[in-house]
């Protein structure tokens, strides 16, 4: 059967000649390889059974979560459980035949519409599939948005500056680079509108150099294909047994809070374990993955969903328990077996209502009161030092009891569908302050570097060789060294993406060169894809195979191309997919050289930044909220965790720094006690503030310790601000407690302070 002949017999009347595939003036278009970043978002998500880093989309699709959050519809999952027991995952089946009908619509209505590459709309499908309804609908508004942004910066680069091969190629590339930068700063699913505008410029750009006057309507060409295949995919993963985020998201505030109140009760029953642990910062980690899963709500599905600002404040409450847990561990740990008699059973009453508030005979309320009103019987035998460390820590039990009250009342509120009016007596009585997450910009300059290196290196062989193909490697080489600049090391995901794109090529030629010239109507063409498609959409819900899966999905759906007319070219086959192939590795030789870490390298660049973060907060003028600054501390400590792990490294020892989280809070309450009082009449203080600063910057040049000169110095200060105590008033007390927190937690071997003027 002739090669060129036309799906007409799929689609009457679809044919128009400049469809054809001629290898003459062609812009050949770039097999799209590479996933686009898991959940369109930078953050990691800890698989905390056995301390893998996963992504946000592997993450979604944990065992962690029950199947009624992933299919919400016993019925059909019975019935497929029934079809294949013990074989077939109902969840990933449902979301492989969603996927695959929605390739099928997407591909049917590119021809019917005469588009110019029909294959980007079903590629659009496969990138756009999410495992919740409301994370495709926000994806797909994020990738059009990146689109078109896209399509229009090609459109006014490419017609002023096509004559200056040289000068295109260094705009596109600077647009690219900036808008990874911007990227990498944002850590939310915000930032995949930035990425697919950086990479979306370079591809209809460098696709229409050969042909600059074609460059509109490659442009639009490009925004109509995305947005069918979006289109496509909302519509059929909306509909057809939608799987809504509301539930997931409520679920994992329960379980976050359940964590919460059960390591609370270990640490005030003193049943915490002293072996690196690293589920025991779990708390951190899921914080930041509620925040992640919380921005695709305004796009969720559910009939009734959860008011924004009460997630913010369930999550801010949460954020105060971590510090505030670390804090009173140390505080029990330091006195040991010289505990008072009377934080012993204040102890035991907070224990009893941690372990079930609604049983305990004692309210949060009356807790909260006994906390702040502690006050140890002093005895011959007890040192004052031990006196104040029992007050310390008796005033963070009372900020800890209030986070976990309110967090508590507000998480009923929310589960109970209470009206926004009443949400103030449940614990929302401030405005939730937006949450920081951790951003690295030198990280991001060195990425968008490899970027510029890789996509210019290209550009230069393309441009000094006249290589036919130097356009596809070229637009590969920027989606690689783009799409998985969030991890740590991208060189080893690119080399396992590259080596299975390269499997799915002879899959490839069997379809182009065997099955589909005996294809006769656009029926046989879905029962001939559905096959491979079925298993790719399968494997690609399977968090194991994720990244497998989409790299033969993706490679096999570009390396066909499916058209309006047939045509299959052996020589175009194998020179577009050999300069894909050449377009990765030179991306994969950028990114090793100028842009890998360890794990090791990057836990240690985080704590860096913590220490870096905790000099400029000891040089500001004005305190920063309290909210703020444990929020981006927070999320860094949960970063840096499984990464320690992974670099088999103590984490009972590196993460303490980290536990730079409640020096923060205590420099903050300095800065508050300073603001109600005249800093000038503080001479303690203000010998202080300064050495803190220049000893954070010291640590954050990545030196393990002080100086011994500059400990001993620091140390005294810190003595000399504590005996200077000469108003007993709420200022002073915080300022005395903030004091003995800083103390505790940069010498903790330090020996106990004798103090004689205390009131």
């Amino acid at each position: 059967m002739d090669v060129n002949r036309q799906f007409v017999l799929l689609l009457p009347g679809i044919h128009h000649a400049g469809h054809d595939r001629t290898v003459q003036n062609v812009r050949i278009e770039p097999p799209i390889v590479l996933i686009e970043r898991a959940a369109h978002c930078h953050p990691l998500a800890i698989n905390w059974q056995n301390n893998e880093i996963l992504s946000t989309q592997q993450r979604l699709w944990s065992p962690c979560l029950t199947d009624d959050h992933i299919m919400p519809s016993p019925f059909l999952s019975r019935l497929l459980a029934t079809a294949a027991p013990g074989r077939l995952d109902p969840k990933w089946a449902l979301f492989s035949a969603n996927s695959f009908i929605a390739a099928m619509l997407a591909i049917y209505f590119a021809f019917r519409l005469g588009l110019e590459r029909p294959y980007w709309a079903m590629l659009t499908v496969y990138l756009t599939a999410q495992p919740f309804a409301g994370a495709v609908r926000s994806r797909a508004v994020y990738r059009f948005v990146g689109t078109l942004l896209g399509a229009c910066v090609a459109l006014a680069l490419v017609p002023i500056l096509v004559d200056q091969p040289a000068l295109l190629s260094v705009a596109v590339t600077a647009w690219a680079g900036l808008c990874l930068y911007i990227s990498l700063q944002d850590r939310t699913p915000r930032s995949y509108a930035f990425l697919l505008a950086g990479y979306t410029a370079t591809t209809i750009a460098f696709s229409s150099v050969n042909v600059p006057a074609m460059v509109f309507v490659t442009a639009l060409s490009r925004v109509e294909e995305i947005l069918l295949g979006i289109g496509c995919a909302t519509l059929v993963h909306t509909l057809l047994f939608p799987s809504d985020v509301t539930t997931p998201v409520l679920k994992s505030l329960c379980a976050a809070l359940s964590d919460a109140f059960a390591r609370t009760t270990d640490v005030l029953c003193a049943r915490v374990d002293k072996a690196p642990n690293t589920g025991r910062w779990k708390l951190a980690a899921d914080i930041t993955q509620i925040e992640i899963l919380s921005t695709h709500l305004r796009y969720d599905t559910a009939a009734s969903k959860p008011d924004l600002r009460a997630i913010g404040a369930v999550q801010d409450q949460l954020a105060l328990v971590l510090p505030m847990l670390l804090s009173v561990e140390d505080g029990l740990a330091a006195l040991g077996e010289r505990r008072s008699a009377e934080l012993n059973q204040l102890l035991s009453e907070l224990a009893d209502w941690t372990r079930a508030p609604e049983r305990s005979p004692a309210t949060s309320d009356e807790l909260i009161r006994k906390c702040t009103s502690f006050e140890a019987t002093c005895c011959d035998d007890r040192s004052e030092w031990d006196r104040l460390i029992e007050a310390g820590t008796a005033a963070r039990l009372a900020t800890l009891i209030e986070a976990l009250a309110a967090a508590r009342n507000l998480s009923r509120a929310l589960h109970s569908g209470a009206h926004p009016a009443t949400w103030s007596q449940a614990g929302l009585r401030d405005r939730h302050v937006r949450r920081r997450l951790h951003s690295d910009p030198g990280l991001a300059v060195l990425s968008v570097v490899a970027l510029g290196v890789a996509v210019l290196g290209c550009c230069t062989v393309w441009i000094t060789t006249a290589w036919p193909e130097g356009g596809v490697a070229t637009q590969i080489a920027a989606i690689a060294a783009a799409l998985y600049s969030s991890l740590d090391d991208p060189a080893p995901t690119l080399i396992s993406y590259a080596l299975w794109t390269l499997a799915c090529l002879p899959i490839a030629a069997i379809y182009l060169f065997v099955i589909f010239p005996a294809i006769t109507g656009f029926p046989m063409l879905v029962f001939s894809l559905a096959p491979a498609f079925l298993v790719i959409g399968y494997l690609q819900a399977n968090p194991r195979h994720f990244i497998k899966a989409l790299a033969l999905g993706l490679g096999l759906i570009s390396a066909l191309d499916l058209q309006n007319k047939f045509s299959a070219d052996f020589a175009l086959f194998i020179n577009s997919n050999a300069a894909a192939m050449i377009g990765l590795l030179t991306a994969f030789i950028a990114i090793r050289l100028l842009r890998s870490l360890s794990a090791s390298g990057a836990a240690q660049r985080l704590l860096r930044h913590g220490w870096s973060d905790l000099a400029r907060l000891a040089a500001a003028r004005r305190p920063m909220s309290r909210a703020r600054w444990t929020s981006i501390m927070l999320d860094r400590f949960g970063l840096v965790i499984p990464r320690l792990a992974g670099a088999t490294t103590d984490i009972a020892v590196e993460a303490r720094p980290l536990a730079a989280l409640q020096i923060g809070l205590d420099l903050l309450a300095l800065r508050q006690a300073a603001v109600h009082e005249d800093a000038r009449s503080d001479p303690g203080l203000q010998q202080l503030l300064p050495m803190l600063s220049q000893a954070f910057r010291w640590l954050a040049r990545g030196n393990a310790k002080l100086k011994p000169d500059d400990a001993r110095a620091l140390l005294a200060a810190i003595d000399n601000a504590l005996c200077d105590t000469r108003k007993d008033t709420t200022a002073r007390q915080q300022r005395t407690l903030a004091l003995i927190g800083l103390r505790r937690t940069m010498f903790p071997d330090a020996h106990a302070l004798s103090i004689k003027a205390m009131p």
